[in-house]
C-alpha cells in the first residue's frame, strides 16, 4: 500500500548575496524540515549565480519555511522567499512590489544640461 506522496513545493528564494552558498541555504531551510532539492542557478558565461535559489521541501515545510525565511537576513541580504511558480505562469505584482514602471522619469532634469558656464 503506496501511499499518496503529496507534491513536493519548490520555493523560489531571491535576493541572495552573492557569498551565499548552496551549503548555507539548504542548512537555513533545513532547519524547517527537510530539504528534498536545493538548486542556485548560476551564470553560464561568469560562473556567478545569478542571486536566486530554488529550495524544494514538502508541502507542510516548505509553507512554514517561506514564512519563516521571507525577510530573513542572509549573509547581509533580506531575501524574498515565495512558492515558485511554474515556469509560463505570470504573476501580477500587486502595488506591495513598489514599481509601478514610471520610476524611470521621475528623476529631477539634469540642471547643468544647456546652461552656458562650461
Amino acid at each position: 500500500g503506496q501511499k499518496a506522496k503529496r507534491r513536493d513545493i519548490k520555493l523560489y528564494v531571491g535576493n541572495l548575496s552573492w557569498g551565499t552558498e548552496e551549503a548555507s541555504l539548504r542548512e537555513l531551510f533545513e532547519e524547517y524540515g527537510k530539504v528534498v532539492d536545493c538548486y542556485i542557478p548560476t551564470d553560464r558565461e561568469t560562473g556567478q549565480h545569478r542571486g536566486f535559489a530554488f529550495v524544494t521541501m514538502d508541502p507542510d515545510d516548505a509553507m512554514r519555511a517561506a514564512d519563516e525565511t521571507d525577510g530573513y537576513e542572509l549573509d547581509g541580504r533580506i531575501l524574498r522567499v515565495n512558492e515558485a511558480q511554474p515556469k509560463g505562469f505570470s504573476r501580477s505584482y500587486d502595488d506591495s512590489e513598489g514599481y509601478d514602471g514610471g520610476d524611470v522619469y521621475d528623476e529631477p532634469s539634469d540642471e547643468s544640461w544647456g546652461s552656458d558656464s562650461y
